[in-house]
């Protein structure tokens, strides 16, 4: 579970630090910077598994697989005066398996992980831009410093592992020894640590080293690949999937029939599975079935359902927004979800009027299950979504004018919370943003931007 996220140098994100709850509203205008605080979030996902530059490209796919690399740096970063920084804060999970199979648990289960990129020209690879790592670090966190802060912390608490490593809560360590850059991998068990050189290196060392060998490291890793950002394309939801698929549900929504069907087969085949997904769905729309149909000819599985009167139709016969629902609906009934699940403007196709059952059914997407945590995050511009959010759920996406110190304009985003809520308790103190009250949120939403200091 994501807690605390910081980002700088990423497009229009400069210092931009973020506490998050089990379910968080990013609310605001188009164009501010909503989706970029997301697509940082996914940028951290994607170096956990991938190369800097495969972790580019990955971002916001296009249909061609082709992203510049440079449209996701600020100015600072690519003429070289600053670096592209991520930090986040989370809770681990309590078990984590290595690619081998092989289940360990992390000596903490709460830390703080950090990098920097550098970007430097090189007119020999494509695009003219070589990413290197520049700093890396992973350590410790003491929750009794009142590092969790959220409504839910106290439930959370309970996934927080105890124990102690050999490494003192340092797990991944910058230094710089004879001028080169170093990253120490600390053992959690009696042995040497292990140095790698970061100088030049075009992948995090928290990639390339987590194994059973260190739990943390891996537990880590873990996490932040399970953060998925849902982007549910309606060719995928109506496609059928092959009877020995064993893949979980995509951020494009394919693999829902293949889904299901596990569940469905684990549970004895009682239907118990296909009658939480209609229940959940219910209050937004009339499902009264919902089935998963063998082709023993093809091999393939299909999703059916039966919508109010009429008869039972394929995925492929129905509506998008039937679809959609369906597929937010089936993640929340599978017992291996975990991890957070990132939306854009869910509102979209759904009736003003049914947008409180919306807000509830995304709600109940972040209660934790069984051994897992839960967690949403939303961006919207919609005032009738904003309505139905608790004050403690929300973050006000504000853009700001700004010039850097040869008089340049640009613009940051920058995110606030609502007045007296968790996230403010810090401002009297000099720590976190300045809030805004909610009756000046709803304006926002429907007028121009709050002035905000």
């Amino acid at each position: 579970m994501l807690t605390h996220f910081e980002v700088t140098g990423f497009k229009n994100l400069v210092g931009v630090k973020v506490d998050f709850g089990s379910f968080t509203c990013i609310a605001g205008p188009n164009a501010v910077g909503k989706s970029n605080l997301l697509n940082a979030i996914e940028f951290l996902s994607l170096l956990s598994c991938n190369s800097f530059h495969d972790a580019c490209i990955q971002v916001r796919p296009t249909a061609q697989q082709h992203l510049d690399v440079a449209s996701l740096l600020s100015a600072d970063v690519l003429s070289g005066a600053a670096n592209l920084g991520l930090a986040a804060e989370m809770i681990l999970p309590p078990r984590a398996e290595d690619e081998f199979g092989q289940t360990v648990a992390p000596s903490c289960g709460y830390v703080r992980y950090e990098v920097e990129i550098a970007a430097r020209p090189d007119p020999t690879i494509p695009g003219g831009l070589r990413l290197r790592l520049a700093r890396e670090q992973l350590h410790a966190l003491d929750d009794a410093a009142g590092g969790l802060r959220f409504p839910e912390a106290d439930a959370c608490r309970r996934f927080i592992a105890r124990g102690r490593s050999e490494s003192d809560g340092r797990f991944l360590e910058y230094q710089v020894s004879h001028g080169q850059g170093m990253v120490i991998v600390h053992r959690e068990a009696n042995g040497r640590p292990r140095q790698v050189i970061a100088d030049g290196a075009q992948r995090t060392v928290l990639s390339a080293v987590a194994s059973s060998e260190y739990p943390t490291i891996l537990a880590a890793r873990t996490e932040m690949a399970s953060w998925r950002f849902l982007a549910l394309e309606p060719s995928a939801m109506r496609a059928p999937d092959d009877l020995m698929e064993r893949r979980t549900i995509s951020a494009s929504g394919a693999h829902v029939p293949a889904a299901l069907y596990r569940q469905d087969l684990a549970a004895g085949r009682d239907g118990a599975v296909l009658h939480r997904v209609c229940d959940a769905v219910a209050p937004l729309i009339d499902v009264r079935s919902l089935t998963i149909a063998e082709d023993p000819v093809r091999q393939a599985l299909e999703l059916r359902a039966q919508v109010g009167d009429a008869p039972e139709l394929p995925a492929r016969a129905l509506s998008d927004g039937t679809l959609r629902l369906l597929t937010l609906a089936a993640i929340g009934a599978g017992e291996d979800y975990s991890g957070m699940l990132c939306l854009e403007e869910p509102e979209n196709g759904i009736h003003p009027a049914k947008i409180p059952e919306l807000y509830q059914l995304l709600h109940g997407l972040s209660t934790p299950v069984s051994q897992h945590l839960r967690q949403v995050v939303v961006n919207t511009h919609s005032p009738n979504l904003f309505q139905c959010v608790e004050d403690g759920e929300v973050l006000c996406a504000v853009g700001q004018k700004t010039r850097d110190g040869a008089g340049a304009r640009s613009e940051a985003a920058s995110f606030h919370p609502l007045a007296g809520t968790w996230r403010a308790q810090g401002w009297s103190g000099g720590e976190g943003m300045r809030p805004v009250p909610r009756s000046t949120v709803q304006a926002y939403l429907g007028g121009p931007a709050p002035a905000v200091g």
